[in-house]
């Protein structure tokens, strides 16, 4: 081990004196070295991140690294293409842009048209099979004499039970002119029915109705459609034959649809030279779009009732409306959807749905994330806070649990008398819960399964879609003249 050794303090003085310039310029030489050092070091990392950012080989890289040496440990079959796909569009964080199967994408449009082939009913399954939730008018299971809560346990002699909804719509759905024979539950009471399928467009539904002496044309607008608009001038021209002065749109629970659809409705009501909407798309300026026609139909009083799921297409034609045309808005705040989507289809017939532009009213407002404001508020009855999920663990007294705060609160609005709505599952809960049981031909044992999950919820959406339980509806009668 060397030893260290101190020198003597009168050389250490001497060295001082002769040390300092060139301490100084050693010291400086090492700081600009070390400084072109780090500089060159930092530049270097800067060109590898911007180049590997704006590589698309290494895309190619991990993809074909993946492909040939990833193992999957999952019981699933995990296709690599789609979920490349899919996490390319996750990645984006938008929720109105998709990629969708070739069958998912047949299925989406049909919905957004409004159209497609089957009896004509909207159901939620329940532990016998399918309960028709709502008949939609002049369709085939409303000519059969299907009604609303009826359960259709069997089609051409399949059970539905347990079936998932994707399945049972294969059974409903069918080409135009095919028979089905349904087993139905109705009242206690099992009977077979035959129903042939027909064409169906759901899109629209108008009559005249009347509020004390005061006749209205009322429109009821699902979705925004490929035949929404003429179904739409339809109604307005024969509300004017029978000169009404008052019109009803209901947009409620309406998702939007085509953005087409939407202005052609708009072209109705506004002139040539009126805008209907402004529109942004990428790397451009808002755009202007006026109605293309001259012919509009005016009335004395405008109403339009909106709710939490009006949005789109629909948000397009209440905002125009209110803000152009003075219509007032009765109901809740709408969604708040303000982008237009399109779709491309892909090589393989799957199709990439995505959002190209966003939109704003006549006046430039953007309501996207916001919603539209109704000029009169009124809550109404909805499955909002209420949990879906499935109740995989039976609940009983003493427990505490979301789904069962969920439970309370459908209990008290279907008229039983659950004491409370805070999750903790009490006697006087499962008194209430043991007569809706005991009502729907359930197990009655007070204690909250998926089969009673099930019937209530299919219950709510019954309930729900009757006029008779429409705060808003009622509200709107009241103030309309």
């Amino acid at each position: 081990m060397d030893d260290f050794i101190r020198p003597p303090k009168k050389e250490i003085k001497k060295e001082t004196k002769q040390r300092p310039i060139k301490e100084i310029l050693i010291v400086i030489l090492i700081i600009v070295c070390l400084a072109i050092g780090y500089f060159a070091g930092y530049v270097s990392k800067k060109d590898v991140v911007v180049k590997s950012t704006n590589n698309k080989g290494v895309i190619n890289e991990v993809y074909e690294t993946l492909d040939k040496y990833w193992v999957n440990t999952t019981d699933q079959d995990i296709n690599l293409d789609a979920s490349a796909i899919e996490g390319m569009v996750a990645g984006l964080n938008d929720p109105h842009s998709s990629y969708l199967t070739s069958k998912e994408a047949v299925e989406f449009n049909q919905t957004v048209a409004g159209n497609y082939q089957g009896i004509g009913v909207g159901f939620s399954m329940v532990e016998k099979g399918a309960m028709i939730t709502k008949v939609y008018n002049d369709s085939p299971a409303s000519k059969a004499g299907l009604n609303v809560g009826d359960i259709i346990m069997q089609a051409d002699g399949k059970d539905l039970a347990n079936l998932d909804t994707d399945k049972v719509k294969e059974y409903v759905r069918g080409d135009d002119g095919t028979e089905v024979t349904l087993t139905v539950l109705s009242n206690k009471k099992i009977s077979e029915i035959k129903v042939t399928r027909g064409a169906l467009d759901t899109s629209a539904f108008y009559e005249i109705r009347k509020q004390g002496n005061t006749s209205f044309g009322y429109i009821e607008l699902s979705t925004f459609g490929t035949d929404t608009a003429n179904q739409v001038e339809e109604a307005l021209k024969s509300f004017k034959q029978a000169n009404v002065q008052t019109l009803v749109l209901d947009l409620r629970d309406n998702g939007g649809g085509y953005l087409t659809a939407a202005t052609d409705i708009l072209d109705l009501f506004f002139s040539s030279d009126e805008v209907i909407y402004q529109m942004k798309e990428k790397n451009s300026a808002a755009k202007k779009y006026y109605a293309n026609t001259d012919s509009k139909y005016e009335f004395v009083n405008g109403y339009i009732l909106v709710n939490g799921n009006t949005a789109s297409a629909s948000e397009l034609t209440a905002g125009a409306l209110q803000s152009e045309k003075g219509y007032q808005l009765v109901g809740t705040t709408t969604y708040g959807k303000g982008s237009a989507q399109t779709q491309k289809t892909l090589s393989d017939g799957s199709v990439l749905k995505y959002t190209y532009a966003k939109w704003m009213i006549p006046n430039g407002t953007c309501i996207n994330g916001k919603g539209l404001t109704p000029d009169i508020e009124v809550e109404n009855v909805s499955l909002d806070g209420i949990s879906t999920k499935d109740v995989k663990e039976t609940l009983k007294v003493d427990c505490v649990n979301t789904r069962i705060k969920s439970m309370q609160k459908m209990l008290n609005i279907l008229g039983y008398s659950a004491d409370r709505e805070d999750g903790y599952f009490s006697v006087a809960t499962q008194d209430a819960l043991k007569k809706f049981e005991a009502d729907n031909d359930l197990t009655v044992d007070g204690e909250y399964s998926q089969n009673d999950k099930q019937m209530m919820i299919a219950r709510m959406m019954i309930y729900i879609n009757n006029h008779e339980n429409d705060k808003q509806y009622e509200y709107l009668m009241k103030i309309i003249k």
